[in-house]
């Protein structure tokens, strides 16, 4: 059993300008984290070993095609490669299998 209290998280700064991350647990590679963008960050193209599933909790994202607003959640397969763009400051949720696959 694994308890994260919200009053104990741990933001820190990714290497991706305006993202910051809260990491629960990670291990080999599945996991889950908290992140958040300011207005106009940015995520590179990017792909999954396996999925990823998002749950918006505040703001809007615009990840590859689909727009999500707090509430909303967007389940990718390995293969569904996307972008993240930050529409408004926003936080949310994301559990995964695997890691992430840059892009070039």
């Amino acid at each position: 059993m694994l308890l994260e209290r919200a009053s104990a998280r741990q933001w820190v700064d990714s290497p991706v300008p305006g993202h910051q991350v809260a990491t629960i647990w990670n291990h080999s590679g599945d996991g889950c984290y908290f992140a958040q963008f300011v207005a106009g960050a940015s995520f590179p193209l990017h792909d999954h070993e396996g999925w990823e599933h998002i749950l918006m909790l505040s703001g809007r994202v615009r990840f590859g095609e689909h727009e999500l607003d707090a509430g909303d959640s967007l389940m990718l397969e390995r293969g569904d490669v996307h972008s993240a763009l930050a529409l408004t400051d926003a936080t949310f949720f994301v559990a995964h299998r695997g890691d992430i696959q840059m892009i070039d």
